[in-house]
């Protein structure tokens, strides 16, 4: 039977953002806070028209081929489209063969580096195709480097393996132990009893070898995973979700849990004999390395499902107790990995199973396993359905069915959230959500990154706003007053070429100028001169700014990851680079997974002298590690702010020393800086929606894109403009200031000063960051290292977390 799959989110987005109540107490009480971002909305469909561009990626290698995952059903325009089957679609170069999973050929189409990305949606015939995920490449990539990479120095590897055993007393230790507190879980209820017998029920402690590493809030989760899988919040269900933000250490605590409960239990014998790991395939080596590093090889011996070691011989290794797995590999083996049996299912980025029709979801539902955790750093995406399919994945049917969900809690929360509810509906919603919120937080567990702040150094988040060059303007306004022309946004369906056109101008108008497309076409018949060559860097802010930034940093002891969600783009970063005599090194889509995990070492060892990381998006925006760089910019942004967040969470991590700048650069009244508002207008909403203690929300989402392809010229920030922001008004009595066009530079404007500097502060929080307005102060470009491009800044949101 068809199931309607939410393949695209709505026109304004209905994500959750629970338990962000008490976010920043380390304490062993009740947290709640629940963030979420949301997946890409900007579903994509590839025309076979199109042809190929020139200066093909490395992604577009005829020689390389790609796997994904997909879903196939008959075309139509239905928001909710209903998937009929699953498939597999091979992707080499700018063509794609689909096969079904037994792999009976169903067809060709065309493809491009950009429409060949996980969440879009390509026609074929009759048919629409859904990728979900990727699952390998099937020819290993070669390195077009010519610098060898070097294994990462062995003195490094060994600290990770480094263990002091804990006497007594504790003395002797070099003060390692002065702050240690033994961790005891707490009591199993006396009226519940697992067992048969009536057995004495024992203390169930952490050992000292992880109670010693564990911070306040990791030891605060690893007691509310241990009683959800417990059953002791509720003795019919056993599964949890950690949706703690990047950084804070899901992977320990769920090595602590397992370790725990493969020794121990409150009556006296262990509670778990094999625990299943299930992860991307980038992160199964990360898994088996985590293990390893904070227990050690003599206390346990992960069992990785890779090469020749398959899933029947995990039996066969007796002192294997943990199976690490890829979901590509689970789903091959489903039929041993289940004979097998296990007492706990933890599953890493399980934001990847929100849609209910995806085949690794269906199998894993099908082990018999009741205990289950799932680890995700953006638990809900598009919209509610969505928490919903994690919900019952982890505690089937607490929530009830899908319908009586949608029906109930779903319907009413959507409805509170449109700007022109009345009273009665926004009064239901509210209801609703904090049902919701009671009903999901005894099992949901959501922290954020400000509990690590006083581990870290300081951070700074900038948002940059920068005014499109003269040739950027020029044929900006060509493409959108052809589009005005053609009556071509009458249509209720937002064209992706003409989005993905409009982007590429913003990062440099040679990526448009060079492909061969419809839109090229169409512009050669107006009076706009093709003939001219486009190629210098001068001609896009964007690069201007980048360059700025490589030319300061030369100078100091820096590095920098640069992250772009096109290829072609990095393409044009890593010749900039080489321009400027920055050394560099790369991570995108053709990089084959065995070697990703060289690339980063190397980066981020003592002795490097790669001094710029190209970073791609997709390709590695999620688990990586990027402590050998200081400075982040994200180049372009994704319609999906989960999709950003994770890209720019790279620098800001344990291991990091310095003082970190993240920098998002938007062109000035383009559709970047009105996706942007899209993001924050998003977020907004799902703050509202179920966080019982959220007292206001930003909402930017009164016209929603309406003027999606419209420049606007005569603003320094289209966002703070739509802000209705204090800083607008006051002084306005002021004739003096109310004449001077160029503002006050060091202005600021922060509302809500008298608010916890502690809590949580998220895109959408805007208002309380500092904002500077053109002319930007001095103290600051020269902090920002862009003194040099002054005249291209017109605004700054800037955000400061300072070390405690």
């Amino acid at each position: 039977m068809n199931r309607n799959y939410r393949a695209q989110g709505r026109s304004t987005a209905h994500i959750l953002q629970l338990f962000n109540k008490k976010a920043n107490k380390p304490e062993v009480e009740e947290e709640k806070s629940l963030d979420s971002q949301e997946s890409s909305e900007g579903s994509q469909s590839a025309s076979s028209s199109q042809k190929n561009l020139t200066n093909v990626s490395n992604d577009d290698k005829i020689n390389d081929s790609i796997t994904y995952n997909v879903l196939i059903g008959k075309k139509s325009n239905k928001k909710h489209k209903t998937w009929d089957e699953d498939g597999i679609l091979i992707v080499s170069g700018t063509k794609a063969v689909l096969k079904d999973p037994d792999g009976k050929f169903l067809g060709k189409l065309a493809v491009t580096a950009e429409t060949a990305t996980e969440g879009s949606i390509l026609s074929m015939g009759g048919k629409e195709i859904q990728i979900i995920d990727r699952v390998s490449s099937n020819i290993p990539q070669k390195s077009e480097k010519k610098d060898v990479i070097s294994e990462p120095p062995l003195k490094k590897l060994k600290t990770h393996n480094k263990f002091i055993p804990l006497s007594k007393t504790g003395k002797g230790l070099g003060g390692l132990l002065q702050n240690y507190e033994p961790l005891i879980m707490p009591r199993p209820n006396e009226e519940i009893n697992w067992t048969e017998e009536n057995c004495q029920i024992r203390d169930v402690s952490l050992d000292a070898c992880l109670a010693t590493v564990l911070r306040p809030h990791q030891r605060y989760g690893l007691v509310f995973l241990y009683k959800c899988i417990m059953g002791m919040n509720d003795p019919n269900y056993f599964g949890a979700i950690l949706a703690d933000e990047m950084g804070l250490g899901k992977t320990l605590q769920c090595v602590a849990l397992t370790w725990t409960l493969l020794k121990q239990g409150p009556y006296g014998k262990a509670i778990l004999k094999r625990v299943l790991v299930v992860a991307p395939s980038s992160l199964c080596g990360n898994w088996n390395n985590e293990f390893i590093r904070w227990l050690g090889i003599h206390r346990i011996s992960p069992f990785v499902i890779e090469g020749k070691k398959k899933p029947k011989d995990f039996l066969k290794s007796p002192r294997a107790s943990v199976m690490i797995i890829s979901y590509e590999m689970f789903v091959r083996n489903f039929e041993e990995v289940n004979e097998i049996g296990f007492d706990l299912l933890i599953c890493d980025e399980g934001h990847r199973l929100k849609n209910s029709e995806l085949k690794s979801l269906k199998m894993l539902n099908q082990l018999t396993c009741r205990r289950r955790i799932l680890l995700t750093g953006t638990p809900v995406q598009n919209d509610l359905q969505e928490l919903y399919t994690l919900v019952d994945f982890v505690n089937p049917d607490i929530l009830e069915t899908s319908n009586f969900f949608r029906k109930h809690y779903e319907n009413p929360i959507v409805a509170s959230q449109k700007p022109d509810a009345s009273e009665e509906v926004i009064s239901l919603g509210q209801e609703r959500a904090e049902e919701l919120h009671e009903k999901t937080k005894v099992f949901i567990l959501r922290r954020t990154n400000d509990l690590i702040n006083k581990y870290l150094p300081s951070k700074h988040e900038l948002v940059i706003f920068c005014r499109l060059t003269p040739e950027q303007n020029e044929i900006y306004t060509k493409v959108t007053d052809l589009l005005i022309e053609r009556e071509l946004l009458k249509t209720n369906v937002m064209p992706l070429a003409i989005i993905t056109a409009l982007k590429k101008i913003c990062n440099h108008p040679n990526l448009f100028l060079i492909e061969k497309s419809n839109l090229i076409e169409e512009l050669k018949t107006t009076d706009f001169c093709m003939e001219k060559s486009y190629e210098s860097f001068n001609y896009s802010v964007k690069m201007n700014v980048v360059r700025a930034l490589l030319r300061e940093l030369k100078g100091t002891s820096e590095n920098v990851v640069l992250v772009s969600y096109f290829t072609k783009t990095l393409d044009l970063l890593e010749k900039l680079c080489n321009s400027e005599g920055m050394s560099s090194c790369r991570l995108d889509g053709s990089t084959a997974t065995t070697g990703r995990t060289k690339i980063v070492d190397k980066f981020n060892s003592k002795g490097n002298t790669t001094r710029v990381f190209l970073l791609s998006a997709k390709a590695g925006g999620v688990g990586l590690n990027l402590v050998g760089a200081s400075r982040l910019v994200l180049f372009d942004s994704d319609w999906n702010p989960a999709s950003d967040a994770q890209a720019m969470a790279r620098i800001w991590r344990d291991g990091q020393k310095k003082s970190v700048y993240i920098y998002r650069l938007l062109t000035t009244g383009t559709i970047e800086e009105k996706i942007y508002q899209r993001q924050i207008s998003k977020t907004s909403l799902s703050e509202a929606v179920v966080d019982a203690n959220h007292l206001a929300s930003l909402k930017l989402s009164t016209s929603e894109l309406k003027d999606l392809f419209t420049l606007t010229t005569d603003t320094c920030s289209l966002t703070h403009d739509l802000m209705d922001c204090s800083c607008d008004k006051e002084d306005i009595e002021n004739e003096d200031k109310e004449n001077d066009v160029n503002l006050d530079d060091s202005r600021i404007c922060q509302l809500d000063l008298q608010t916890n500097s502690e809590q949580p502060i998220t895109i959408n929080q805007l208002l309380r960051w500092k904002h500077y307005n053109y002319p930007v102060s001095e103290e600051l470009l020269k902090e920002l290292l862009m003194e040099r491009v002054s005249e291209c800044i017109t605004f700054i949101f800037q955000n400061s977390s300072t070390e405690n």
